[in-house]
């Protein structure tokens, strides 16, 4: 595996991972629509598309159509010919697309009959983008004409759930009746190219299965939405503290989030997903965080098919005669490199990992990931001795993010 030099750790520590609500490149609008719902609404679909750099920003829009759930939980309707619709938003402009289905995809809308899908949002500089689906015919309690209904914020790659990925939909609720309680529509997008498997669960707030689960297999780029999520599984009383779990068996990545409808008056409000940020595939930079400031130290960590197999640093060991720095690097059974650390799986999460070489000494620790994709760990380096430092023991804490990704390894 290609390795950067220890002279650009400095670049590694500045880099992370993107905030969720950064401007990207690439990312997706999980739903939009110009249809009829079961109830007469009539929903409609915006966009705003911000600029915020200096230089125009030309967006490609691709309508990713949603396609029906057959008998067999497969929506299968592929949209990997799609054209896409380049528009065009000034320095910081923002760029308003009102019914964007009925207007920048006229005659697109509903190729699998379904006026209904969402849309891939590609530009060469990072631009931001909000969706809003509105009741375009609702009426207050004295007639007055108005609107409403939710936003959907784009999601970036981060955000989607990849193969063996897992997140969840909470404030999902379900009800028999048709004119009181809520219900709850999941909306699925698949953003790979590949037909995918999603394995989909809803738990009760004690964790317990509502229902069986059941797996929907999703076309390439295709756009899916399972209305009445609870009736669908058969939940047959009233429920408002259920959890959906997707969890991707094969493909993706793909998009999720929910809509939770009232059923006596049609709002509706938009459920975000949450997932656990598993670290994997990437060049870490990590820092010490705790400890003796003259020892502060800082490394990298690199994890490859969910493994550790590369961990080096610039330690600061302090001795009877002053501090001296140490190059300490550990390679694992994946590395390319004759190994010489051991990293083991621990059972909560992690893993321990050991070593030692003879050119500077012996080492022991951790590696634990924490729920944004993020590590932090101990670790324990012990040098040999020499004529300018007797043998040493120095313990540090660390953490770091990912700078830098890495393809997985066929």
């Amino acid at each position: 595996m290609r390795r950067f030099p220890l002279a650009g750790l400095a670049l590694l520590l500045l880099s992370g991972p993107a905030a969720a609500d950064t401007p990207a490149t690439t990312q997706w609008i999980l739903a939009t629509a110009k249809a009829t719902g079961r109830g007469g609404e009539e929903f409609v679909s915006s966009l705003r598309i911000v600029n915020p750099l200096s230089q125009a920003a030309n967006v490609d829009l691709t309508y990713l159509a949603q396609s029906p759930i057959d008998g067999t939980f497969s929506a299968t309707g592929d949209n990997g010919a799609a054209p896409k619709v380049r528009v065009s938003v000034g320095p910081g402009e923002t760029l308003a697309i009102e019914d964007v289905l009925g207007t920048t995809f006229a005659g697109q809308a509903a190729p699998f009959g379904i006026p209904a899908g969402g849309i891939r949002v590609d530009s060469a500089v990072p631009v931001s983008v909000l969706s809003r689906t509105f009741v375009a015919n609702a009426r207050s309690a004295g007639g007055v004409p108005g609107t409403f209904g939710f936003s959907i914020p784009a999601q970036s790659p981060g955000q989607t759930v990849s193969a063996g990925e897992t997140a969840w939909l909470p404030y999902v609720s379900s009800s028999p009746s048709a004119s009181s309680g809520f219900r709850t529509n999941l909306i699925l997008l698949n953003t790979g190219t590949a037909t995918t498997v999603a394995r989909v669960a809803l738990l009760r707030g004690d964790g317990t299965p509502a229902a069986p689960p059941r797996d929907y297999t999703l076309g390439r780029l295709s756009a899916a939405q399972q209305g009445d999520v609870g009736a669908s599984f058969g939940v047959g009383g009233a429920e408002t503290n259920l959890r959906i779990v997707v969890t991707v068996r094969s493909g993706g990545p793909v998009a999720i989030g929910a809509s939770l409808i009232d059923n006596a008056i049609s709002s509706i409000a938009y459920i975000p997903p949450v997932k656990l940020d598993e670290p994997d595939n990437g060049a870490y930079g990590w820092v010490v965080t705790q400890g003796d400031p003259a020892l502060a130290s800082a490394g990298r960590l690199d994890i490859q098919n969910g493994v550790p197999n590369f961990m080096s640093g610039l330690l600061v060991v302090g001795c009877t005669s002053g501090s001296f720095l140490y190059n300490f690097l550990a390679y694992g059974v994946d590395s390319g490199i004759t190994p010489n650390t051991t990293f083991t799986p621990l059972s909560g999460g992690g893993w321990s990992f050991a070593g030692s070489s003879p050119d500077s000494g012996t080492w022991s620790g951790t590696v634990l990931p924490w729920v944004d994709g993020s590590l932090f760990g101990s670790l324990s380096f012990t040098t040999l001795a020499t004529a300018r430092c007797p043998t040493a023991t120095t313990a540090y804490e660390f953490a770091g993010s990912k700078a830098v990704g890495f393809e997985a390894t066929p």
